[in-house]
C-alpha cells in the first residue's frame, strides 16, 4: 500500500513538473512575441493567413498590431521606439509592396544611410488626410523629421474617398455649390470607389475574403485552438517545418517571372500594356491609374484639393520640426523618356500627372513647404540600366526603386531645410 502511494506521489509530482515547466515556457516565449516582431513570426503558423487590417472608426482601417513584420501599432516596423528621429507618414509606397522585404523599404534603408531612427507609419489605402489623423500618434515620438510620401497614382482618391465617402475631415469639403453639385452627379453615374475597384481587379468581381482555402492552422478544434494560443505549439510547428524545409529535394526552377507577366497582360488587354525595350520589362496599368489620376473627374480634382489642403495643415501641426514632402511619380511617368510609341491612356495619365505635380509645387512654394520630387532620381537609376520596378505590372518601387527615394531623402536631410542645390538626381524647393 505504501508503495502505491509512493508511485501516486511521484506521478503527481512529475504531472505538476510537466505543467509548471510548460506553463514558464509559454509565459517565456509570450513575453519575447509580445517584444519582439521577429520572434512574434517566428512563432506564427508559415501558412497563417493574418488578417491584412483592422477596422478603425477614423482611419478606416489600420495595419492588425503585431502582424507577422509588424511592430504592437501595427506599423511596419521591428518596434515602437520611445522616440523617433522621424517618421515617415504614406501609403504602400512608402510601406513596401509584399515583394519588398521590410529591410528594403525605403524608411529602412534611409535609416541606415543616416544613422538615425526613422519609424514608419505608412500603409496602404492611406493617403495625406490619413496622416493627418495620424499625426497625434506620431507627435508621441517628439519626431525631428516628419516626412510625407505623397503619391501621384492614388492619393488623390483616397483623399477624396476618406472625407466624402468616410466622412471624415468635413472641414476640408468644397464649400463651392457647382463642384458639390459636379460631384454628386459623378457620384451617381457610378461611385468612384466601385469604378476604381473594378479598373483594379481589371473587370473581375474580388474573391470574398475566405471563400476557398482551409481555416488558418488546420486540424480539428484542439489544434486549431492550440494553434491559436500556444507559443510551444508554435515553436514546435516552426520546428518541423524548417526541417521539413531542409530535408525537401531541391524545387525545379520557378516559371521566368516575364513569362508570367506577359501571359497575365496578354489575359487582360484591356487593362494592361506590355513594355519591352533593350533591358527594361515591365507591364503598366494605365487605366486604372487614369480613374485615380484624372484631373477631368470633379472628384479626382477635389481629391487634390483637399489633398493638399491636408498637407499644408499637417504642415502647420508640425511646426517647430522639419517638415519634408517626398513626392512619388507613377512607374508610367518614371518610364516615359525612355517609353517610344505610348497609347493614349498612358498619355493621358501622364499629361494629368505633370499638371498635379505642377499645382502641388507652385501650392508648397506658396505655403513655405519643403518638398522633394522623386521622378528624377527613379529616371537616374532607370538610366544607369537597373529597372526600379517590377517586371510585373505592380506598381510598387523594388528595392532599387526604394533605395534611390531613400539616398534622395538622406542627401536632403544632410543640407540645411530649405532651398538648396539638388543632387542625387531629386529636386527641392521651399
Amino acid at each position: 500500500m505504501e508503495i502505491v502511494t509512493t508511485h501516486r506521489r511521484q506521478a503527481l509530482l512529475a504531472c505538476v513538473t510537466a505543467v509548471l515547466v510548460v506553463g514558464f515556457l509559454e509565459l517565456t516565449l509570450a513575453v519575447l512575441a509580445s517584444a519582439s516582431t521577429r520572434v512574434s513570426r517566428l512563432l506564427s503558423s508559415p501558412a497563417a493567413v493574418i488578417p491584412p487590417t483592422i477596422p478603425d472608426a477614423r482611419l478606416g482601417h489600420r495595419p492588425t498590431p503585431g502582424a507577422p513584420g509588424h511592430d504592437a501599432r501595427g506599423f511596419r516596423n521591428e518596434s515602437v521606439p520611445a522616440a523617433a528621429y522621424a517618421v515617415a507618414l504614406g501609403d504602400s509606397q512608402t510601406h513596401g509592396a509584399s515583394t519588398v522585404e521590410p529591410r528594403q523599404a525605403w524608411p529602412r534603408q534611409l535609416e541606415e544611410m543616416i544613422g538615425r531612427n526613422v519609424y514608419s507609419m505608412a500603409y496602404g489605402g492611406y493617403g495625406p488626410t490619413h496622416s493627418v489623423l495620424l499625426w497625434p500618434e506620431a507627435e508621441t515620438l517628439s519626431p525631428q523629421v516628419v516626412i510625407e510620401a505623397f503619391y501621384a497614382g492614388n492619393d488623390l482618391f483616397d483623399a477624396f474617398s476618406h472625407v466624402y465617402t468616410g466622412g471624415q475631415l468635413s472641414e476640408l469639403r468644397t464649400a463651392e455649390p457647382a463642384v458639390e453639385a459636379a460631384v454628386r452627379r459623378w457620384e451617381a453615374a457610378e461611385p468612384i470607389a466601385r469604378r476604381v475597384e473594378r479598373m483594379f481587379h481589371m473587370g473581375a468581381s474580388p474573391t470574398p475574403a475566405g471563400a476557398a482555402g482551409a481555416a488558418p492552422g488546420g486540424g480539428g478544434p484542439p489544434r486549431r485552438w492550440l494553434s491559436a494560443h500556444s507559443k510551444l505549439y508554435g515553436l514546435f510547428r516552426r520546428g518541423r517545418h524548417e526541417l521539413a524545409r531542409r530535408m525537401a529535394p531541391p524545387a525545379s526552377p520557378l516559371r521566368d517571372p516575364w513569362d508570367e507577366a506577359r501571359s497575365f497582360a496578354a489575359s487582360h488587354p484591356d487593362h494592361c500594356q506590355i513594355f519591352s525595350q533593350g533591358p527594361f520589362r515591365t507591364v503598366f496599368t494605365s487605366e486604372y491609374r487614369l480613374t485615380a489620376l484624372d484631373l477631368g473627374d470633379p472628384r479626382i480634382d477635389e481629391g487634390l484639393r483637399i489633398a493638399l489642403r491636408a498637407i499644408e495643415r499637417l504642415h502647420a501641426s508640425a511646426a517647430g520640426r522639419r517638415f519634408l514632402v517626398v513626392m512619388i511619380p507613377t512607374k508610367e511617368s518614371v518610364f516615359r523618356t525612355i517609353w517610344k510609341d505610348p497609347p493614349p491612356a498612358s498619355v493621358r495619365l501622364m499629361e494629368n500627372e505633370e499638371l498635379v505635380w505642377s499645382t502641388a509645387k507652385e501650392h508648397f512654394e506658396r505655403h513655405g513647404i519643403e518638398h522633394l520630387d522623386a521622378l528624377p532620381a527613379l529616371r537616374e537609376v532607370l538610366g544607369s540600366g537597373v529597372q526600379p520596378y517590377p517586371v510585373s505590372y505592380d506598381g510598387h518601387p523594388n528595392e532599387h526603386g526604394h533605395r534611390a527615394i531613400a539616398r534622395m531623402v538622406a542627401e536632403a536631410l544632410r543640407r540645411p531645410e530649405g532651398p538648396g542645390a539638388p543632387s542625387g538626381g531629386g529636386t527641392t524647393g521651399r
